[in-house]
């Protein structure tokens, strides 16, 4: 008698997403290899058993293994062979939960780019190539549900072919929806099929590789790419303001020859989300022109079909890699296009991705992150922050999208609401009933978001949130049944909304603050005669705001210690990052001690600058190198963070320690706090959401909590 060989297995992984689409696939393969076996969902975890022939579960995990996207919220599988399984198995494979499956845009995965790059296949080069798993499902989107009447393919009826093949509401080909097209000025040419896209995407390549900018279509709206060189860099400086430029990596062979990249920044990329990643450079002679950090560029990999066929034929003429940025329609900056008449409903920002002590942590973005749904506390409640909103739609799950999306169809996804809170009190048109109205401020949703992403609310947390996009600035306590309550602020300083005059008070009020600081000013007025030239003092009757942020006494610094090159900024944050890019520059271990010291004024706690500025002047006179400066700040500034959380953790006998804001986008100051409290206190930060903005608006939700 033949003998079977079975197998029983456990294959469980973090996984931190609220699009659970990935499950299907799983089902999808596990069904095609008639796998007997159940998955579950619990809380961040995902378990899968199985129970079958060893034959099929190997032919499972090799499908599953080349078709399975990486995700940047996605952690590593582990596999282990079980005697007993703890849930009921039936013949065929089960997915034991209600699945949330969102419409996010997700670059291509493994089998649509296999259609893609096959001759054989009717959608060989087809530019919109999607499939229920990957693709722009939000960028065609009038509303909900994902249904594809309620999207831009409405209006394209599909064709025989499409309506056999499968039921997936973006499904089309060349016969069925708009094709690509090349133009300048009056010419156009259409591609019809694959034979000319390929045609199209050789054309592109060469009008790049002649040195030209070409604008293009993509999913998340128009962007302009081309070779970085110091004329087309100095082209798009009016759309790119000063901040770093991305870097699309074109032959992913070359990665790791100009970028020192760790396993979690190697995954980042390959992500299905394909966010922007700060890497340390290796070798890379452009970096001047896409970066004013001397040793880290911005890089991503093609993410959209489009980019993907281009880069392929970039790749092919031996271009390795190209600039990416967006386009703006009122500044024309060049003759040749590649277009689409297919309206992009929704453009969504890149998503910014940064690694610290191996964790990968959001910075900043959409592509990837939004729409998507945390499950929490239960609240009855609606968050505006913004531009985002946030949502109970009913046992605690909460939709995060772009705010017109969800006060859009309010009615149609609730009744009635228990509280609807709002940033700062602003207007919003809510069109339902609700029984009260709150107002909440940047650093109570900040910290509430990431006690609420961890679910903690039955504990206590010390939350930090020092944030370039707010003045609020704080080290705050949540104690469980008490209000998020603030405990120490960063002392307020004036802004005039001019560099100049802000340097003026700064060195004005410091002068008058000591005789210490007079002197030292005055030094360092003597020392660096050039500075008088750099300040202007603001007029009589001119009148400040006064503002409680650490970003904008970094911003006088940076400017002072001439890190920051310009009079004018184009975006308040802009000096900070030159700083904290001349910080990264830094390749020693340890720095030299910046004073960061707490005062006490009517019962309130501050932060005096103050002392942050003289000692950094004093170095400056004494001629330390400026990364030495900078790097010093970022790291005594990340000391004393520490000092505080851990001083207010001790005190009041809590464990965790919750840290919010972009300011904690520096690798050096999250870096530091990670290895510092590792294993002493719970360190939480947003995973499943950006470390700014739409975190407030998760956070709104539980100010009354």
């Amino acid at each position: 008698m033949k003998t079977i060989n079975r197998i029983k297995l456990k294959i469980e992984f973090g996984f931190l997403s609220g699009n659970e689409n990935i499950f299907n696939l799983i089902k999808d393969i596990a069904d095609k290899h008639n796998i007997n076996g159940v998955l579950k969902r619990e809380n961040d975890k995902v378990l899968i058993y199985i129970d079958s022939e060893l034959e099929k579960v190997e032919r499972f995990l090799d499908e599953l293994g080349k078709k399975m996207p990486l995700s940047i919220f996605m952690e590593e599988a582990k596999i282990s062979q079980i005697e007993n399984i703890p849930e009921k198995i039936n013949k065929g494979f089960k997915i034991n939960t209600d699945l949330n499956v969102l419409p996010q845009n997700l670059s291509t995965c493994p089998s649509c780019l296999e259609r893609l790059f096959n001759p054989s296949d009717r959608k060989f080069y087809y530019p919109f190539i999607s499939c229920e798993y990957c693709g722009s499902h939000y960028t065609y989107l009038y509303k909900y549900p994902f249904e594809r009447e309620n999207t831009v393919f409405k209006f394209f009826q599909k064709c025989e072919k499409c309506k056999e093949e499968e039921n997936y509401s973006l499904n089309s080909c060349y016969d069925c929806l708009t094709p690509l097209y090349l133009k300048k000025g009056e010419n156009e040419r259409y591609a019809f099929d694959g034979e000319k896209t390929l045609g199209a995407m050789n054309t592109v390549a060469g009008i790049i590789d002649k040195g030209n900018i070409v604008n293009v279509y993509t999913n998340s709206g128009k962007k302009l790419i081309g070779k970085i060189s110091k004329e087309n860099i100095e082209k798009i400086k009016s759309i790119t303001n000063g901040k770093p430029i991305t870097v699309l990596i074109t032959n992913p062979q070359i990665l790791n020859n100009i970028a020192i990249l760790s396993s979690a920044e190697i995954k980042a990329l390959a992500s299905q989300e394909k966010p922007v990643l700060t890497a340390q450079v290796k070798d890379f002679p452009e970096k001047e022109l896409v970066s004013f950090a001397e040793n880290f560029i911005n890089i991503k990999l093609p993410d959209e079909p489009i980019l993907i066929l281009l880069s392929k034929h970039l790749k092919e003429i031996g271009i390795d890699y190209i600039f990416i940025t967006d386009s703006d329609e009122n500044i024309p900056i060049t003759d040749f296009y590649l277009e689409a008449d297919l309206p992009v409903v929704n453009e969504q920002r890149e998503t910014y991705v940064f690694v610290a002590q191996g964790k990968t942590l959001i910075k900043e973005g959409e592509k990837g992150i939004l729409p998507n749904i945390i499950k929490s506390k239960k609240t009855g409640n609606l968050s505006v922050a913004g531009e985002y909103a946030v949502l109970d739609l009913g046992n605690g799950e909460y939709l995060i999208d772009n705010k017109e999306k969800i006060l859009y169809q309010l009615p149609d996804f609730v009744d009635k609401l228990n509280s609807v809170n709002i940033l700062n009190g602003e207007f919003e048109d809510i069109r339902v009933k609700y029984k009260n109205k709150n107002v909440f401020k940047e650093y109570e949703g900040a910290i509430l978001s990431v006690i609420a992403e961890h679910n903690k609310f039955e504990e206590g947390t010390v939350g930090v949130y020092f944030s370039y996009y707010s003045n609020q600035d704080v080290i705050a306590v949540k104690r469980f049944n008490e209000k998020l309550k603030p405990v120490v602020w960063i002392k307020s300083s004036i802004t005039y909304g001019d560099l100049r005059k802000d340097t003026f008070w700064i060195l004005e009020y410091i002068k008058n603050n000591s005789e210490e600081g007079k002197r030292l000013v005055e030094n360092y007025m003597k020392k660096f005669p050039h500075v008088k030239d750099k300040i202007q003092k603001p007029d009589e009757n001119e009148k400040g705001k006064e503002i409680n942020s650490i970003t904008h006494i970094l911003n006088i610094i940076s400017y002072l210690l001439g890190v920051f090159p310009y009079e004018k900024t184009s975006y308040f944050e802009e000096p900070y990052l030159y700083l904290q890019s001349k910080s990264l520059d830094f390749m020693g271990n340890q720095g030299l001690m910046v004073d960061f010291k707490i005062e006490e004024e009517n019962g309130i706690f501050y932060l005096d600058w103050t002392k942050t500025v003289q000692s950094t002047l004093s170095y400056k006179i004494a001629g330390v190198e400026d990364d030495i400066i900078a790097f010093s700040i970022f790291e005594s500034l990340g000391n004393w963070i520490i000092e505080q959380t851990a001083t207010i953790s001790s005190k009041l006998k809590l464990k965790n320690i919750a840290i919010s804001g972009n300011l904690f986008s520096n690798p050096v100051l999250t870096g530091r706090f990670l290895k510092h409290f590792g294993g002493k206190y719970n360190i939480l930060v947003n995973r499943k959401l950006p470390m700014d903005k739409q975190n407030i608006a998760f956070g709104g939700i539980f100010v009354k909590v």
